[in-house]
């Protein structure tokens, strides 16, 4: 852990990387009340109060052990925004995530695999004209509502987004899909997706790149079902495109108009319907259908994200009114998720997992551990002992330990009326 935060630290004040992620070059040129990094961490930290009142916690914290405390007015806050590049916070995530790779204690696997969920989500944005014309909007029976597409590559054994990215509310999220593959490793990942991405195009695409995948099959995907009506539980598929649809990728991309080497898995659920899941994983001794089960359920870690993401982070908070300060927040906000996700499953799990013996195994509460990465923030970016720090934040969350029982299930709410009380599990930070 004090690598990591050593290693953050190092860059941010390195002047190379300053020079690289200002907009001009006479930008943070002279001694001003907000920093380089200051920004940063004052970006990072935000969270839904107003911009003026953030910014003068955001002081309180920083000069906490000064008798002369200060702070800036929004509107200076909002000038220096400006002279900062949103890149620098996907720098410092790829930083992050190749020191995780790279000395990660406990770097979790799927029977030697990085299981990797691909799933997008909506966002809604702040009502600006800039806004509108760069991400898009969608109608109600009022009004215009600006919104945006996102798109999480998602590492559900280590629960850490490996890419994140954010576009107009019209992409197509099988195009999104694509654009994180330079990012992940065909060795090494499985990738697993629900029913809004299964396209031939797509599944061409991936065996071309020699990724490995799993797709959940929706019921419009009528000769598959058909193949799946008799008893067998796991046959081949060999499917051929029959119509113009993706016609232009296929030509894009140069594929073939046959598709091969696919498996059909129909896995009954207790709900009484028939999951029927599309794979290219061809050895049936190692991935059998219990275990293409289990691959597929752990999926569902990364609607646990964009849950964090939307309810405790409270991204749709926006903390300023242009496509700028839009993908700032975005990447500030998913580079704190990581960072608080590795504390946790590294650290405060792990020594959990040794000092506590219980029927049960217990996990912190995620949405305290962020908390708590938010608010101490400062200090894990400036101190010299780290582990000090962290320390004193595992004893804070002592009493936040959740008992983890498996194998419970619930039923899913109906989403198709509008939800008049709100869930009491996924309070802000």
């Amino acid at each position: 852990m004090k690598g990591l935060f050593s290693l953050t630290q190092k860059s941010i004040d390195n002047e190379e990387f300053v020079n690289k992620f200002k907009a001009n070059p006479q930008d943070f040129s002279r001694k001003r009340k907000l920093e380089f990094k200051h920004l940063l961490f004052s970006i990072m930290s935000f969270g839904k109060s107003s911009i003026q009142v953030e910014v003068d916690r955001f002081y309180k914290t920083l000069f906490q052990s000064s008798n002369n405390l200060t702070s800036i007015s929004k509107s200076a806050f909002t000038q220096s925004r400006k002279k900062l590049l949103p890149e620098a916070f996907i720098e410092l995530a790829d930083e992050q995530l190749t020191y995780f790779s790279d000395n990660a204690p406990n770097n979790k696997t799927w029977n030697g695999y990085r299981l990797v969920a691909i799933d997008g989500s909506s966002l809604n944005l702040p009502d600006s004209l800039e806004i509108q014309q760069h991400y898009g909007f969608t109608r109600n029976q009022h009004d215009k509502i600006n919104k945006a597409r996102c798109s999480f590559a998602y590492d559900v054994c280590n629960e850490l987004i490996l890419d994140a990215q954010i576009t107009a509310f019209k992409s197509c999220e099988k195009e999104l899909a694509v654009l994180h593959l330079q990012k992940l490793n065909p060795l090494t990942d499985i990738l697993i997706f629900d029913r809004g991405y299964p396209a031939l195009w797509l599944m061409s695409l991936l065996q071309k790149m020699k990724f490995k995948f799993c797709f959940r099959l929706s019921t419009s995907w009528k000769d598959a079902v058909d193949l799946t009506n008799s008893n067998e539980t796991d046959i081949d598929w060999v499917s051929v495109r029959r119509s113009n649809k993706g016609c232009d990728k296929f030509t894009t991309y140069e594929l073939p108009r046959k598709l091969s080497g696919l498996r059909l898995l129909k896995i009954p659920l207790s709900s009484g319907q028939i999951e029927i899941l599309a794979t290219n994983l061809g050895d049936r001794e190692v991935f059998d259908v219990p275990t293409m089960k289990s691959l597929y359920n752990m999926r569902w870690g990364v609607e646990e994200a964009f849950k964090l993401f939307k309810k405790a982070i409270n991204i749709e908070h926006f903390t300023g009114k242009t496509v700028h300060s839009i993908r700032q927040d975005f990447h500030a906000k998913v580079f704190i998720l990581n960072i608080a996700s590795i504390m946790r499953t590294q650290y405060i799990d792990e020594h959990n997992r040794s000092e506590i013996k219980t029927k049960h195994f217990k996990k912190v509460n995620k949405t305290h551990v962020l908390a708590k990465t938010k608010d101490y923030l400062i200090c894990l970016m400036k101190s010299d002992n780290i582990i000090c720090i962290i320390n004193q934040i595992k004893q804070m969350l002592k009493n936040s330990f959740d008992i983890v029982r498996p194998n419970r299930s619930f039923k899913r709410t109906d989403t198709s009326s509008r939800r008049r009380s709100k869930s009491l599990n996924y309070k802000g930070i």
